[in-house]
């Protein structure tokens, strides 16, 4: 059983589209704002969550599902952010990402999850059953979330490198 198409799954893609699109940014490596490292594992969690309250008729076995995919994509996000390179300007706040692809690869797997419980709302039979759909957005989700976490907590304790500079900021 699914819903129907409404409001709750055209703003579940565009929040996944506005993840993907934050995550490409951060993508091509460069300089960021230590707090933007957090904006796409937010938007990712508020999709894998709304997409969790889609599954109708939930058993423990979905519950179980959602929360094995998350705890298995917070793993190796985890281990994927401990992995990176990464260099940080503690006065500034600022971060020097590497280029990467692993960000905006899961970002792409939440729109097209999303994109496939949009579909099947939209035709009112789901293309692939809610609770697998909810269960992939959890891992995608779990992944960006601890690998950002992991980032975080590795810029916060890197030696403090000059990303920064003032002089020519005029």
């Amino acid at each position: 059983m699914i819903a129907p198409l409404s409001l709750s799954n055209v703003l579940t893609v565009a929040v996944a589209v506005l993840c993907l699109w934050t995550s490409g940014s951060q993508s091509s490596g460069g300089i960021v704002k230590l707090w933007r490292l957090a904006v796409p594992p937010g938007l990712a969690a508020v999709v894998a969550l709304v997409l969790l309250a889609g599954v109708f008729n939930a058993t423990i076995a979905h519950d179980a599902e959602w929360a094995i995919g998350a705890v298995l994509g917070a793993a190796i996000g985890r281990m994927r952010g401990w992995m990176m390179c990464i260099e940080s300007d503690q006065r500034w706040g600022l971060v020097k990402l590497p280029r990467s692809v692993d960000g905006l690869a899961a970002a792409f797997g939440l729109v097209v999850l999303s994109m496939i419980d949009f579909t099947g709302a939209a035709l009112e039979d789901p293309v692939i059953e809610p609770q697998y759909v909810a269960a992939g957005a959890a891992l995608c989700a779990g992944y960006l979330v601890f690998r950002a976490i992991a980032m975080t907590l590795r810029a916060s304790r890197a030696p403090h490198v000059e990303l920064y500079d003032a002089s020519s900021a005029r």
